[in-house]
């Protein structure tokens, strides 16, 4: 039956997308990102989510009094990242360059997980404290620099994949307005080993696919041909993993609920990601979503798929 409701779901998705001229063709990313939402328009994300009330969660779905409430996922399109969509945080304290001010907008939070898009008005500023969290960040526009202690300086642009870890201090400078999405993992110790510790850049080129690692077709697949799939970890320092990951057009389970929850930001392709009870959202490059430790449910992907993740414990 969740599968009868899950292909329901799907169809009525695209069919109420844009009416007969809707195409699966998917866009390119670094196109997709210059797309801004028109003035005065208003979009939601799939609710996010929220710390779960007292119950137990029993295979993915929490039980409280006798009724069930499946674990979903949150989804926002890059459109409710607009930047006329996020909330003005007014001007900065300590800027030494420049008059930057900021506006953010998050989409969710699971435990020590939180995701969300910030935008940086140019100008720079110290940054001396050691930072608390760690930040996974990729750059949609803008371009800007990140100096660690010592002077090391890391320029970055459009694509690139940011990593501050928790621990680092050193300077920001946004030489041309910066928009990003972010990801922030508040976890106890500072994992970092060097001094002083340094920021990562990831090109998005990096991603490409003499840099990925082929595994196994899978054996899950519900129908058509067996889907592929090749990834690579560029960043894993305690509970805090990051990643590229594709996988070629196919179906298929997750059935094992989550045990660690994961963030990703869609590079390429097109997919319709469905919750256990069979609703389901389309998604496509530029796209955020974040899956909750206990979440089960499928995948249909319809064009080859990349994307950005960060997988914490």
């Amino acid at each position: 039956m969740r599968s009868l409701t899950r292909f329901c779901n799907i169809i009525g998705t695209l069919l109420a997308i844009s009416g007969p001229a809707f195409s699966l063709s998917s866009i390119s990313y670094l196109s997709s990102l210059s797309r801004q939402a028109p003035s005065g328009a208003s979009f939601s994300p799939t609710p996010p989510i929220s710390p779960p009330s007292p119950g137990i969660i029993n295979n993915g779905v929490q039980i409280n009094g006798g009724s069930e409430s499946v674990v979903t996922f949150a989804h926002a399109p890059i459109s409710y990242f607009a930047i006329d969509q996020l909330t003005p945080k007014g001007p900065r304290k300590n800027p030494d360059v420049g008059q930057p001010h900021d506006a953010t907008r998050k989409l969710a939070q699971e435990g020590a997980l939180s995701t969300g898009s910030w935008w940086c008005a140019a100008g720079g500023w110290p940054s001396p404290s050691l930072r608390t969290t760690t930040e996974i960040f990729i750059v949609l526009s803008g371009h800007g620099c990140l100096t660690d202690m010592d002077g090391t300086q890391h320029y970055f642009g459009p694509g690139d994949t940011v990593i501050l870890p928790k621990g680092w201090s050193g300077r920001w400078d946004v030489l041309q307005d910066i928009h990003k999405v972010w990801v922030v993992h508040n976890h106890p110790n500072v994992e970092e080993m060097s001094h002083p510790i340094r920021v990562r850049v990831i090109p998005y080129s990096t991603s490409a696919p003499q840099y990925l690692a082929p595994l196994k077709a899978r054996r899950d697949a519900v129908h058509g041909s067996a889907p592929s799939s090749a990834y690579r970890t560029f960043y894993n320092a305690g509970p805090t993993e990051v990643g590229f990951w594709t996988c070629t057009p196919g179906s298929f389970p997750v059935v094992d609920p989550r045990e660690c929850a994961e963030v990703f930001h869609v590079l390429e392709g097109v997919f319709f990601l469905s919750n256990a009870d069979g609703s389901a959202r389309r998604c496509v490059a530029g796209d955020t979503v974040m899956l909750p430790k206990g979440w089960t449910g499928h995948w249909d992907v319809m064009e080859t798929i990349k994307k950005l993740w960060v997988v914490v414990e």
